[in-house]
């Protein structure tokens, strides 16, 4: 946390928004008005330093969560333009650890669902119209499964199925009741951030005075807020500004956005955002879950036999002593009782296991593939070269294997822990990001089409020993690699004789900086304790 001691600058100059640093840097408790220093002539910020968008004395403010926050960008076209609902919806389903960062399946520990926010909103694009929506049905379809187009704006054309069936998680405030204005819902949701709940607001742009007078709405992401901490809590002017990200706009970070109280109608009036005027009609807000890291779950893959086969969950008693419940969809029905598939084909169940109180989940898909009694196993790849790729990467090849679908490649920690996971359909990949002076082992096997062919064992193993700088790959360092550099010397990619692996410091150019490494290394073996290795 940083303290007013240690700021940079601070800029109070007007109450429009203004913009954050990238990375969030202020948690509670709040700065007090009288600690802070004021700036008589604003420069631009450093880059760690924060700026508070609210003068004197206004200007405490409370962010949540140091760090973290999620900020996903429409593309602006023809579909997506109304889809800022779900934009705000999936940064908060990614910051709340619904969205990902939630799957253990087979071998692999801690797959993701989704890799990042944008993920999640891809999923939404691809499973709705262009059409504006309402933040409560969006985080219900994504747990619920909410698939009827009378309970959500756009029309659904996906399956319908909610990624977490027949879970409630979300709790909805609204300005309308019945025709009038309902009060403060800053007040019942804002407090719920300190619990670690995403929050969604909706607003509503108007033309006349009016709330009702609206021209359009828009969806933001709430991450903290400004208040007066000269009044009390209860008080509904005590929101001074909401601290937020927009789908819309091209910050990076998160901005302020003033609001203050209108007795007359009740509400929050957005002041001045986007040069437009608008008022706080909705706001969402889902609680955050834990992901259950113990579960795995593995489905059959074998011959066609005349057996019902199902999908098996392991773990569940290592969770402790609470209650859980475990669902299965498949084929766009969900149950509590796994699917038994008998017939030859490749299929894909997904499995849900939730806490009772919703605090805790494990997702994934998992696949049952059933061949039928003339297709074969596929035999083990053999591999035929591993070879470096420059800048601490390998290119490993192996031999074709007819009938298969994919090919599975794993690269493998001297412990045996799974550094990097491939899945191609070419017998060859490419593994990056690998520790210099680090010992691996990688291994391939032939993925079956659950048809025809069913995968296969797994190859013998490989060892790469990453050092870049031993090109002849002899353990010393000497003539043999300087005669294997010079055949390629000042070549770039693109060029006919270019060679990746020859580019030791990775800089796409094979020069005096690879040959700098070869000097610094001259007549010492690759196990020399005083080795040089590229700076990654």
């Amino acid at each position: 946390m940083r303290t007013h001691s240690d700021q940079k600058t601070l800029h109070f100059s007007r109450l429009t928004a203004e913009q954050l640093e990238e990375r969030l840097v202020f948690s509670a408790p709040p700065m007090a008005c009288s600690a802070l220093p004021f700036s008589s002539s604003p420069e631009p910020a450093e880059n760690d330093a924060c700026f508070i968008a609210a003068p004197a004395p206004t200007c405490s403010i409370m962010e949540y969560d140091v760090g973290t926050y999620y900020n996903v960008k429409k593309t602006r076209g023809e579909t997506d333009s109304k889809l800022c609902w779900a934009a705000s919806a999936a940064n908060i389903l990614a910051y709340t650890n619904w969205g990902y960062a939630i799957s253990v399946s087979g071998e692999m520990t801690e797959e993701r669902l989704f890799s990042s926010e944008q993920e999640i909103y891809s999923y939404y694009v691809d499973n709705f119209t262009n059409a504006g929506g309402n933040l409560n049905y969006a985080f219900r379809w994504f747990t619920e499964g909410v698939s009827t187009a009378s309970a959500i704006s756009p029309l659904l054309i996906g399956d319908g199925g909610g990624l977490y069936p027949g879970i409630s998680v979300s709790q909805y405030f609204s300005s309308f009741s019945s025709g009038t204005y309902k009060g403060d819902i800053l007040g019942s949701a804002l407090p719920l951030l300190e619990e670690g709940y995403g929050i969604s607001a909706a607003i509503g742009w108007f033309t006349e005075s009016a709330p009702r007078g609206r021209s359009g709405g828009h969806a933001l992401t709430v991450w903290g807020y400004t208040y007066n901490d000269e009044l009390d809590p209860s008080d509904p002017n005590y929101y001074t500004g909401l601290i937020v990200t927009d789908s819309d706009d091209a910050a990076k970070g998160t901005q302020v956005i003033s609001i203050e109280w209108n007795e007359e109608y009740s509400m929050y009036h957005l002041t001045h955002f986007w040069y437009k005027k608008g008022w706080i009609e909705q706001m969402a807000c889902i609680k955050p879950v834990e992901p259950l890291t113990c579960i795995t779950a593995s489905g059959y893959d074998g011959y066609y036999d005349g057996k019902a086969h199902t999908v098996k969950v392991n773990g569940l008693n290592l969770i402790g002593g609470k209650g859980y419940t475990v669902y299965y969809t498949y084929e766009g029905e969900t149950s509590s009782h796994s699917p038994r598939i008998t017939d030859p084909g490749n299929y894909s169940v997904r499995v849900v296991v939730v806490s009772n109180d919703h605090s805790a989940v494990w997702s994934a898909p998992v696949e049952v593939n059933i061949c039928t009694e003339d297709s074969g196993k596929l035999p083990a790849p053999s591999i035929m070269s591993a070879a470096s790729t420059g800048d601490n990467g390998y290119k490993v090849s192996w031999s074709p294997m007819p009938g298969a679908a994919n090919y599975e490649l794993l690269c493998l920690s001297d412990e045996g822990t799974v550094c990097s996971r491939l899945i191609t359909a070419d017998p060859w990949g490419v593994l990056t990001n690998l520790d210099y002076e680090k010992e691996f082992t990688c291994r391939v096997r032939a993925l079956g089409d659950g048809i025809n062919t069913t995968t296969g064992n797994w190859s013998a193993e490989a060892e790469l020993d990453v050092n870049p700088v031993d090109l002849d790959w002899d353990g010393f360092i000497g003539p043999g690699d300087f005669s294997l550099i010079s055949t390629v010397w000042f070549s770039f990619e693109g060029n006919e004789n270019w060679d990746p692996r020859y580019d030791i410091d990775g800089d796409g150019f094979i020069g005096p900086g690879d040959y700098t490494y070869l000097s610094a290394n001259w007549f010492k073996a690759t196990d020399n304790d005083d080795f040089r290795y590229p700076l990654v």
